[in-house]
Order: C-alpha cells, then structure tokens, then sequence
C-alpha cells in the first residue's frame, strides 16, 4: 500500500462546508459563460448516438484506449467534467474516452425505464465500447462509477486491459455509519439537485476540489427538462433493480469462485474520504475499500491499492499530476511485466 503525504484529519468541516454555496435558480446552457456542451478548463465535448441516446463524451490523445467513468446518481451531481484535471495529461499516453453516464450531464435518458439501475448503465457504457470499437480498454470508474467498471468487468472481462476504482463505491462491502451521514442532515432533499450537490461538496477534501466554474456548467445540466425527468423518475423508484445486495453477491461470487477478474486491477482512495471514514472513528481506515480489495485479491495477484492522505474522495481531482502519474506507471508496469507476479499461496499462515 502506497502513502502520499501527511495532512490534518480535523479539517472535515471547514473544508467540506466551505463548498456549500448556492447558484441562481434557472441556469441553463444557454447562460453568458457557460459553453452550449457544458465543458469546463478548456475542454471540448463530442456527442454520439449510443443505441438511440445522443451521448456526450470527451475524447482525446491516442494510443491504447482508456474509459473513464464518473460517479454519483444517475441525473446526479456529476458528469464527465469531473476528469478534466486528468484528461490532457492521460491524454499524453491513452488515447481517453470520457462520457457522461446514461441520464447524466448531457447524455440522454434510457429509451426504456428498465434501463434506470446498474445493469442498465452497465450494458449503455458496453454499449458505448462496441460502438466506438475500441477492442479492449483499460477502465477507471470513480465512486458509483467505480462499481459500473467493476461490474463491467466482471460481465465483460475479455474487453478489459486493466480496471481502476477510485474511492468508495456501492461495489464494496458495507461498512456501516459514515462521518458523512450526519452531515447529509444539513443537505436539502436527495432527490432534488440541491441536495446531490451539497452532498458532492462535503465528499470534497480540498477547498479548490470545485471551482465557480465547475458548479455553473454542472447547474447548466441539471436544470435541463430531461434531467428533472430522470431524477422525478429515480425518486418515484423506476427501474430500481428488487434486491440489489443479492445481485451485488452474484458479482462477487463470479470473482470469488470463478476468478473472472485476472486482469491487473488498481485501487485507489483518499485517506481523507469521509465516505469510507466510520462515524466513531478517530481516522478513516477504509473499511469498504479494503473490503473490496480481499474479495478481487483473492483470485487475483496482480491487484495493488494507492492511499493518498490530503486527499478526500475525489483525490485524482485534488492531486491530478501525482494521480496521473501513478496511473501511468501502473499500466506501464504490467504492461512491461505481463506474468511477473509470483503465485498465490497455498492458503493462510498456520
């Protein structure tokens, strides 16, 4: 396990609620100084139609192909702009594909109501893959997004190079109480955009984790008419799958007992994440996380994690040259070194 540099763990309120500010109601794209595609830091967006659903995405650089998958709910508080401290530096060495999730940013809405679960942004994401024709890509999912990659993967291993999570995500094990969840009680209705966007500050760590700009291309977004629609859909229960932990074990079971996931595998958090930080504990100790982390490494030896301390659930956004590099020389190490990690014990120490 990997450390970066050392930080003060009291910060979690200042910090978190130093993000808490509200924009004018009713901004749209079309806002003086927001760009018609909602792109932010320079970037500009491409769109695709992905099985009848105008997608937005970033592509840029070239090489081998790498997608990226944001987090959060679905019409949520987070889009593929969230890559863009890391897209032009990934770029350098991946050719980067960045999208915004199904009924997320500027991506459209399911075409089916079925589509509104996990499953159905699994097969969309697939489906943005084939379409592309990427062949085999390595894969970087963030929080929520990080749970998709992790189940795409296991759905679809023969397309995977190689599989990043960042942070905690509903893929991991429960780890009960956060120091979140108390502070969600000062946060507005999760079912309204207000309220994801609260919760979005407080699992920042760094004051500048989300610039004016960001809030305002994301705002943009939100108060699209098919964004009220996905979130009016998601809060009445459409498309919820009926028991998601039972369906979440399935995923498991096939990394468990049937070993699908060989491909090497990168794992990062943010020792600062207030998610995987239990309610009553004095430092965050990564519990669903490092859940995570024994039930893939036990099948497979080619799995390392990174801990970036001064880092909060959005650490590559907080260090994006520091993460950037890491992820480079992952790749580039089992790139160099296909078949160089030893065999796995026979069983646990007597």
């Amino acid at each position: 396990m990997k450390l970066h540099s050392m930080s003060n763990l009291a910060r979690i309120g200042a910090t978190a609620f130093a993000l808490l500010f509200m924009l004018p109601p009713g901004r749209t794209s079309a806002t003086p100084g927001i760009n018609p595609d909602a792109t932010i830091d320079g970037l500009k967006a491409k769109f695709i139609e992905v099985n009848g659903v105008r997608t937005r995405y970033f592509e840029y650089g070239q090489g081998e192909p790498l997608v990226m998958i944001h987090g959060g709910a679905q019409a949520g508080a987070t889009t593929a702009n969230v890559f863009s401290r890391n897209i032009p530096g990934l770029a350098k060495r991946f050719h980067v594909f960045a999208i915004d999730r199904l009924a997320c940013g500027l991506t459209g809405n399911p075409k089916e109501d079925t589509d509104y679960n996990q499953q159905g942004e699994v097969d969309f994401i697939y489906a943005f893959i084939r379409t592309m024709k990427l062949g085999q890509v390595h894969l970087i999912g963030h929080s929520a997004g990080g749970g998709l990659v992790f189940y795409l993967a296991v759905q679809h291993p023969e397309i995977v190079r190689t599989l990043t999570i960042l942070a905690m995500g509903p893929e991991d094990p429960p780890a009960g109480p956060s120091k979140l969840d108390p502070l969600l009680k000062k946060c507005a209705d999760q079912t309204q955009y207000a309220g994801l966007k609260c919760r979005l500050g407080l699992l920042a760590w760094l004051p500048d984790t989300f610039p004016n700009e960001y809030w305002e291309a994301d705002q943009s977004m939100s108060d699209l008419p098919k964004s009220k629609e996905a979130r009016a859909k998601l809060a009445a229960g459409v498309g919820k799958l009926p028991d998601f932990p039972a369906w979440r074990q399935k995923q498991w079971d096939r990394v468990q007992k049937d070993g699908v996931l060989q491909m090497p595998v990168l794992m990062v958090a943010g020792k600062n994440d207030i998610l995987d930080w239990g309610e009553n504990d004095a430092t965050a100790k990564l519990q669903g996380e490092l859940g995570l982390f024994d039930i893939v490494a036990s099948r497979n030896v080619k799995v390392q994690m990174i801990v970036y301390n001064n880092g909060g659930h959005f650490m590559y956004r907080e260090h994006p040259e520091q993460f950037n590099q890491d992820y480079i020389n992952f790749v580039d190490y089992w790139e160099n070194h296909p078949a160089g990690a030893p065999a796995m014990s026979a069983g646990p120490l007597q």
